[in-house]
């Protein structure tokens, strides 16, 4: 149920987070890890009854949809009937596809905020089932639809019923080579839970099994080395501290590489099968067909950073330089330029930071939907024992989006706020807008109000701030964004590419080859001036993202795609905020690249792509005019 917020709940939402505040950190500090979960005030930790109420209650829920599942079967062979048996078959799984996700998201958040708790884990794992179980019931529907005649589906979509259908068969039918019959795409439904294994067992190691070594901070303290506080520590002024937290980090992955390869490995292999089992040439060409974005898209991508290569080897001497080091490391890659000019932020004073922005930037509408997430406990803000590394936007159709964080104190941290933010807003609004068939995004167009987002943000802080170091800094922090929402992303997806197409051939993936494949290319990106520490070829065991075959690339694309958005924010046009909105609210009811070009931008344009490395040239321009020059030359 959607309820809107009146301005006086907010407002003392708002003091409840003020006052709770001061249980986590007092007056100058902020904690920012917790042994146990159960020690983080409420009001920073998200609110999962507002799926179900109790585990009783998902037990009843998950009792009544698998009794519910046998529904599906009297359709079976008979889709082709008529429009009414259709849309009926329609209209009863999407139902009780609602019903699923609810089941789905409670235990998987459950899961990640502790994923050693054993009863998260089998509630994880039973939802699993259920999920394979479900799909194997509701298999046959795309493979009957599949084969309805052209002529005779037309006529089937005069019938009004199914009008809101229409783009969810059109993609149907635009797949229908890759449909395999009933039967099989039974088999391949039910071995869903096989198929997501690996990145359970990739989960299970790096945040359950693994006990995380401690090192000395810069105040004699020991501290833990966790993968979701990395930039938290690679932000660190103290080199020291930089270069033991990275060792500790990706030595301890590279003890582990071997576990973690062949992980890697069965999850390129069920790529490999499943592409194959679907008639595709390759893993990347069945990634590329799901999304219907043309394989030149990712291409261009590849084409202009190769092309720009010196920029980004320009941008790591001229790091040498300033930060007065001779040789350059990844743990010298995303610390401040100016030390002394960074700031700590508590949540609330990134929360009231990000709020203002909203507001000026996008207005009434999308601003109240970030007050909502407050007041209603949308977000869990911080790290604790077991809980999973990263940030994240996720939740069910049936309540709302929730936002995962791992807050680390940082400006990096507030800007994460903003990205997971607009991943949160563009949900809420697709929802509203569309049925739920239509409302589900796909992950091409899933990161560019986001991005687009934490590009404006760049803008309005720098026009705030008149100190020439807090402008370097700042400079320096969404240099680091170019470097990792786009051109890391596009490294990460030269080594996944480069993975499947070894496994395709017929090589095996061991610890040995991935090392190679992740440090040669990160020596290329990199260049010259860079030093590439030996534990660092397990790096690639750091990203779970690759646990989501060919996602990487799509953060390239929306980074491009929302800069383009964002450069019609800063060029003043008027009606950039409604195209904006308008965009977002499609949600899934049109592709991905229709989609983007609603908000005035064509990705088949390379135009597109090489903007973001003009506009990489002249963030190091800036910054050697910011910069003392004796720095620099």
């Amino acid at each position: 149920m959607r309820v809107r917020s009146g301005g006086l709940l907010v407002c003392a939402a708002a003091l409840l987070l003020s006052a709770s505040f001061e249980t986590v950190a007092g007056q100058n500090e902020e904690k920012l890890f917790f042994e146990s979960r159960e020690d983080i005030p409420a009001a920073y930790r998200w609110n999962l009854a507002d799926i179900f109420e109790s585990t009783d209650a998902w037990d009843e829920a998950a009792s009544a949809l698998q009794a519910r599942l046998p529904e599906l079967e009297p359709f079976r062979g008979r889709i082709a009937e008529s429009p009414k048996v259709l849309a009926d078959v329609l209209d009863l799984s999407f139902e009780l596809g609602r019903s699923f996700e609810d089941l789905f998201v409670y235990a998987g958040q459950w899961q990640r905020t502790n994923t050693r708790d054993s009863r998260a884990n089998a509630y994880a794992g039973r939802a699993e089932s259920l999920g394979a179980e479900f799909a194997s019931h509701r298999a046959f529907i795309g493979a009957e639809i599949a084969v309805i005649p052209q002529e005779k589906l037309e006529r089937f979509l005069e019938e009004p019923r199914l009008a809101s259908y229409a783009h969810y068969i059109a993609n149907i039918r635009r797949t229908r080579s890759h449909i395999r019959s009933g039967e099989v795409e039974e088999v391949l439904a039910a071995s869903q839970q096989v198929r997501g294994a690996p990145a359970q067992i990739y989960q299970a190691i790096v945040s359950a099994d693994i006990k995380w070594p401690e090192i000395t901070d810069e105040n004699g303290g020991k501290v833990r080395v966790v993968p979701a506080l990395f930039y938290s520590f690679m932000a660190n002024p103290d080199r020291r501290v930089r270069r033991d937290a990275a060792l500790a980090l990706f030595g301890t992955l590279d003890d582990f590489g071997n576990s973690l390869a062949a992980t890697f490995s069965a999850s390129v292999s069920k790529d490999i099968w499943l592409a194959r089992t679907r008639g595709y040439g390759s893993s990347l060409e069945m990634s590329l067909d799901q999304t219907n974005v043309p394989r030149t898209v990712v291409e261009q991508l590849i084409t202009t950073v190769h092309d720009n290569i010196d920029a980004i080897h320009d941008y790591v001497a001229l790091r040498k330089r300033v930060l007065g080091i001779e040789s350059f490391h990844v743990y010298d890659l995303y610390v401040g330029m100016v030390p002394d000019a960074e700031k700590h932020y508590t949540f609330d004073d990134g929360w009231r930071l990000a709020m203002e922005f909203w507001e000026d930037t996008f207005g009434d509408e999308y601003a109240l939907v970030a007050k909502r997430a407050l007041k209603e406990r949308w977000i869990d803000v911080y790290q604790s024992a077991g809980k999973r590394g990263g940030a994240f936007s996720w939740g069910s159709y049936n309540s709302h989006p929730y936002l995962f964080l791992n807050w680390g104190g940082t400006l990096e941290d507030v800007f994460t706020l903003v990205h997971e933010m607009g991943h949160s807003i563009h949900t809420h609004l697709a929802n509203a807008a569309n049925p739920s068939h239509d409302a589900d995004y796909g992950l091409f167009v899933a990161e560019v109000a986001s991005v687009a987002s934490e590009s404006l943000f760049f803008e309005w802080l720098y026009r705030r701030v008149k100190d020439p170091r807090e402008q370097l800094s700042l400079v320096n922090l969404r240099m680091n964004k170019v470097t990792g929402t786009f051109l890391r992303q596009i490294f990460f997806h030269e080594f996944e590419a480069a993975a499947h197409e070894a496994a395709e051939r017929g090589q095996s993936l061991t610890k040995a080859s991935l090392g190679k494949i992740f440090g040669d290319l990160w020596l290329r990106y990199y260049g010259d001036e860079a030093t590439l520490d030996e534990v660092y070829r397990s790096g690639w065991a750091r990203i779970p993202h690759f646990y989501r075959t060919f996602y990487v690339w799509k953060y390239a694309t929306s980074f491009a795609a929302g800069e383009a958005i964002a450069a019609r924010f800063r060029a003043g046009d008027e009606n950039a905020v409604t195209d904006y909105l308008a965009a977002l609210k499609l949600g899934g009811s049109v592709y991905p690249m229709e989609a983007i070009a609603r908000t005035g931008v064509d990705l088949n344009d390379p135009e597109v792509i090489r903007t973001v490395l003009v506009r990489y040239r002249e963030l190091v321009a800036k910054m050697r005019v910011l910069l003392d020059p004796a720095a620099v030359n």
